[in-house]
């Protein structure tokens, strides 16, 4: 019997590799389907956690819940006391791994949305509350602000919640962080008496927003101060007593989607009493060349 010649050059490669090509693929298809139905997520426990602590978080993995209350209810394990390798909290370990129900399996289970660790690394002294709010789904962090959660809790690095959810865009939870109780008028640094959620979005010229917290109670009139020594102090071009926010609503220069937006938050100044602040002196010449005078109205101002 005549053996199966096989051509050369590239194909006969090609048709070489295919088995295995093939055998890749399976154990591939193999590994995915043997995940359990909510893992979503790539972390294995055993990298993190040790003893009690890996049998209660593979537990949550897999949303045993049988096996949760045997380690917390009959064998005594309080799950504010179990911590990853790094310091972190169990609580935690659900909204890394995106899987929110076994974050609400947690919570039953007595996990508090506050226990943060008191050694480790930097991640170590943050709540779950931290990594929640920077999470795109909201439905993590307003979980953990039902069940008791701080929304004024501050991260490792000293900025609050209402910060960390700013600077990764996740505007949802600003709201719901402030429909909880975060105080909007915290500031990200104890030097800038101004520099609250409302400047953040004022000077990123996000005026629709900017609108919603003046309407839930945030304070636009916060002023800027110089600091003891500082060269300016005491000049005509001294910040002491400036509005920031104030004049970002009057004076900014904004893209025309912003512009009615812009002008409803001037309204709202206005109509609390709150006037048009001089044209700000930071103005760089070439806006004090364009810009209309300090008695007149700024880009995309109402009139008076």
């Amino acid at each position: 019997m005549s053996r199966l010649r096989l051509p050369r050059g590239p194909l006969r490669t090609l048709l070489l590799l295919l088995p295995l090509v093939l055998l890749a693929v399976c154990g591939c298809v193999y590994i995915a389907r043997s995940l359990p139905q909510n893992a979503n997520h790539v972390l294995d426990p055993n990298a993190y956690f040790t003893g009690p602590g890996l049998a209660l978080a593979r537990a949550v993995d897999h949303l045993d819940t049988r096996r949760i209350d045997q380690l917390v209810r009959e064998q005594g394990l309080d799950p504010n006391t179990v911590f990853d390798r790094s310091g972190r909290p169990l609580l935690a370990w659900p909204v890394l791994t995106a899987n929110p129900k076994g974050l609400k399996l947690l919570l039953d289970a007595g996990a508090s949305p506050n226990v943060r660790g008191q050694a480790g690394t930097a991640a170590a002294f943050e709540s779950a509350l931290v990594p929640a709010a920077e999470r795109s789904d909201p439905d993590y962090l307003t979980e953990l602000l039902m069940r008791g959660g701080d929304p004024n809790t501050r991260n490792a690095e000293g900025q609050p919640l209402l910060y960390v959810a700013f600077k990764h865009g996740r505007w949802t939870n600003v709201q719901h962080l402030i429909l909880s109780g975060a105080n909007q008028d915290t500031v990200l640094d104890g030097a800038d008496h101004y520099d609250t959620v409302l400047s953040w979005y004022a000077r990123s010229g996000r005026f629709d927003r900017l609108y919603w917290l003046l309407e839930h109670g945030g304070d636009p009139t916060l002023r800027m101060h110089d600091l003891e020594g500082a060269r300016l102090l005491g000049t005509a071009q001294s910040n002491d007593g400036r509005m920031p926010i104030v004049e970002d609503a009057f004076y900014r220069d904004v893209p025309e989607a912003m512009r009615d937006w812009q002008r409803a938050c001037q309204a709202w100044l206005l109509d609390k009493g709150i006037g048009r602040p001089p044209m700000p002196p930071t103005l760089r010449p070439r806006q004090r060349d364009t810009l209309p005078s300090d008695q007149e109205a700024g880009p995309g101002s109402i009139a008076l």
